[in-house]
């Protein structure tokens, strides 16, 4: 299988010849920098003396004749100071010939033909150890079978911007113990979800392992939407690999799981779990997950992530490992002799590798903008430092002194839109907000275009090649169509905390916003407490609270609020600008459908959460209106469940009582003809809790027989639950729902739910017995979930060298 070694740096070259002389030798080797000990790049130490010196040449691509003399010029250099056996390896192409003469080159050495290693060579060892090319990742996937493989899989037809991320950041991979321990997870436990913090690595660590999954022969797949999508494609015969990035939302729980989604991961999460031929990863922000386990219940309830068993936590980088980061990056973005010279005199490399605020999404930021600031490259180590002290610096720099104004106003777009536009709804978005704030539009398609060509890779993603379906705006999917997404999750962020400072560019946001999505996400910006939001602000405004529970960041000021409330109200029947998969026609995806009920709910949130004083009366009316239509004509409880949060909206304003009392009452009867779950008598039981609507005698009879009924229903339904359940989850999701409606019903001295936790027992000693259950984790395994990524391979070797191995590293990038 022919390999790319052009993608591998210097020292990522030494460390693939070691490993392999080791797996050949069966022998423990040392690794040393190239210009420190001249002519030695790993050798073999043993007995107090050496025994094999290895020179390592990376010249990838290259003839003999072109490396001939730069070997000339070493051999000159080490003469015959090496008396033990010598081997050289290179990356160049090598015949038997060339072998002979560098072997004459190096007369002063004890180097054979035989001891001189090639491309061809390697490759050849690397099939007799394929052991090493699973550890050196980086190598693997740069194969040219593993990338053919890759870009003509069914993965990229379906995920083209997943795969072609992971072939464009293939360069900057560091080979870490994260790896082989989710393998390790996916193999013993076949589900691996892997948290931190933003920036850390989840994604890329997630996207390596769904292709050598591919590789291996498993079919792949990515989860867009929600844990449905998983569903949706679920073949119990087929061999299937999962991936569900960011599964838990990138700001907040509220923004990302839909109703009963916490019980379908925990239920899919054990389906996985107990299928051989199943492997599910997840990623998710280290914080949202501990929300997740005190919010949600059947996540909390589920003992593999309780437990740690199935979680790997990117809780840090060894300093080694972020060296690695740093210097890839230096290597392989060419940013000029000067930039690397600011970094490696006295040494400063290290105050970046050591700093407090080292993240791998600064550093991949900062050297793909340097070149842009238009710095002479010896300021590259101050830039760098800089953005390291203080982000936020970094940010606007960029934003404020490299960007025009029409560049700036997209990026301001593009966050508040959140998610991927089409090309086409971006013009119709920069054009309203001109009219709004300049009078008129200014912008072309085509200026649109040139500027996103300008933000590209740094700010924004394009993929050209979209199948889209929309036929009321002549979108066909025969047609390429271009969405536009934030590159950056991050500058989401900055983009929060910039707008928090600036209430006179809030008030253009809302005046311009095109797409009732853009104003929704300024009023959630401004609706309660966003983690997210507080650990941006820590980062970038140094604010000093303590901690983000029950503190929160102001994001509108006075004022902005009937702004953005202006926006909602004129946006509620505009189209949406969000686009989803469309299962019954291929792979297409069709304008996301809004409902009324869903704008509404939003715009009413906004209108509480400042004592009900931004709506007018007559919005109000249509709201309760179109509510009383809608109920009027649902048949089925499931289309009257999703009203009720509305319902409880509007009951707060008193100039709707009668209407909404009439509503309930409406609402309750149409439920409780469908009384098939603890769930519809509680839904049906907090109508009649509203405080704020008033008592009927309608609604005092039906209140009278929902608890009769209840009380009939309850002890049957845990007896029939209890002969149909087969799943541990099943059944604790079962005994909760059961539970929490005896509490409602305030009977639980004369209900109980005792079948239910008799089969759960019984269920938990099976599952343990003939399964394994969670528990068949190894006592030589790391317990706890946080796997360090400094946890080591091997053993050390006895005589390794006392130079600071950062130094080494960083020595091969003057060579």
């Amino acid at each position: 299988m022919p390999r790319i070694y052009t993608d591998l740096s210097p020292h990522d070259f030494e460390v693939l010849v070691r490993d392999l002389l080791q797996a050949k030798l069966g022998v423990r080797m040392e690794t040393f920098p190239q210009g420190r000990d001249g002519g030695v790049d790993v050798r073999l130490h043993r007995g107090g003396r050496e025994e094999l010196i290895v020179q390592c040449k990376h010249s990838p691509g290259k003839t003999y004749a072109q490396i001939k003399s730069n070997l000339e010029s070493e051999a000159k250099k080490i003469g015959d100071r090496f008396k033990c056996k010598y081997m050289l390896v290179t990356s160049a192409s090598l015949t038997r010939r060339n072998k002979e003469e560098i072997a004459q080159l190096f007369s002063g050495v004890q180097l054979s033909p035989e001891d001189i290693y090639g491309v061809n060579d390697l490759d050849n060892l690397l099939q007799l150890h394929p052991e090493v090319e699973t550890r050196n990742f980086k190598l693997w996937i740069t194969s040219s079978a593993v990338l053919e493989f890759l870009m003509h899989s069914e993965l990229h037809r379906r995920s083209e911007n997943l795969v072609d991320s992971i072939v464009r950041r293939r360069k900057f991979y560091v080979h870490s113990e994260a790896f082989p321990a989710s393998l390790e997870i996916l193999d013993d436990h076949q589900v691996c979800i892997i948290s931190g913090q933003p920036g850390i690595g989840k994604t890329t660590l997630a996207e390596t392992l769904l292709v050598k999954l591919l590789a291996d022969g498993w079919q792949v797949h990515v989860a867009s939407e929600d844990i449905s999508d998983i569903e949706r494609i679920w073949n119990p015969a087929e061999k299937q690999a999962f991936l569900y990035d960011d599964f838990l939302g990138q700001t907040s729980l509220l923004d990302k799981l839909n109703k009963n989604e916490d019980s379908r991961i925990a239920q899919v999460i054990e389906r996985v779990h107990r299928s051989q031929n199943k492997r599910l990863i997840m990623t998710t922000r280290e914080y949202i997950l501990q929300q997740a386990e005190q919010i949600h219940e059947p996540l909390h309830r589920l003992s593999a992530l309780r437990d740690g068993k199935i979680l790997l936590n990117l809780g840090h980088y060894t300093r080694h490992q972020r060296a690695q980061i740093f210097y890839n990056h230096m290597h392989f973005m060419n940013l000029g002799d000067a930039a690397v010279q600011s970094v490696i005199n006295n040494k400063r490399y290290r105050a970046i590798v050591d700093h407090a605020n080292f993240n791998p999404r600064i550093i991949e930021l900062v050297t793909k903008n340097f070149k842009r600031s238009n710095q002479e490259g010896a300021d590259f180590y101050e830039y760098l430092a800089g953005a390291l002290h203080n982000p936020k610096d970094l940010w606007e720099q960029i934003f404020q002194n490299q960007l025009g104004e029409a560049e700036r106003i997209i990026l301001l777009i593009l966050a508040t839109v959140g998610e991927k536009i089409h090309l086409s709804d971006l013009h119709i978005a920069l054009t309203e907000y001109e009219k709004a704030n300049f009078g008129s539009a200014r912008a072309s398609l085509h200026d649109l275009k040139r500027a996103l060509k300008k933000l590209e890779g740094t700010f924004v993603t394009l993929n050209s090649n979209a199948r889209l379906s929309d036929a009321t705006n002549g979108i066909h999917p025969d047609n390429p169509s271009t969405l536009v997404a934030l590159a950056n999750p991050s500058f989401i962020d900055y983009v929060r905390a910039y707008l928090a400072s600036r209430p006179e560019e809030i008030s253009q946001v809302s005046r311009g916003c095109a797409f009732f999505e853009q104003a929704e996400t300024l009023a959630n910006w401004e609706l309660g407490v966003d983690p997210l939001l507080f650990m941006a602000a820590n980062a970038f405004f140094g604010t000093s609270a303590t901690g983000w529970k029950g503190t929160r960041i102001p994001q509108l000021a006075a004022g902005q609020q009937t702004l953005v409330m202006q926006a909602l109200v004129r946006l509620m029947d505009a189209n949406s600008c969000y686009w989803m998969r469309d299962h019954s026609s291929g792979h297409a995806l069709i304008r996301q459908s809004f409902t009324d009920r869903e704008r509404h709910l939003a715009i009413l949130r906004l209108d509480n959460k400042h004592n009900r004083t931004l709506l007018r009366d007559e919005v109000l009316q249509i709201m309760a209106e179109a509510l009383e239509a809608r109920l009027s004509h649902e048949i089925s409880e499931m289309s009257v469940v999703p009203e009720i949060p509305l319902l409880r909206y509007l009951s707060l304003y008193s100039k709707l009582k009668s209407m909404v009392t009439v509503t309930r009452d409406i609402t309750a009867s149409r439920m409780a003809e469908h009384l098939e779950h603890p769930d519809d008598f509680r839904n049906i039981l907090s109508l009649y809790e509203l405080k704020d609507i008033p008592e009927s005698a309608q609604s005092r009879l039906l209140e009278a027989s929902l608890r009769d009924r209840f009380a009939e229903f309850a002890p049957r339904w845990s007896r029939e639950e209890a002969d149909r359940v087969n799943d541990v989850t099943d059944c604790e999701v079962a005994i909760a729902d059961l539970e929490q409606a005896i509490e409602a019903f305030d009977v639980s001295e004369k209900l109980d739910a005792s079948p239910l936790h008799a089969r759960l027992a019984f269920l938990r000693e099976e599952f343990e017995e003939t399964e394994g259950g969670w528990v068949d984790y190894q006592d030589d395994e790391i317990e706890g979930g946080d796997i360090p990524l400094s946890a080591p391979k091997y053993p050390q070797p006895v005589n390794a060298p006392t130079t600071d191995p950062v130094d080494d590293l960083f020595d091969t990038l003057t060579c």
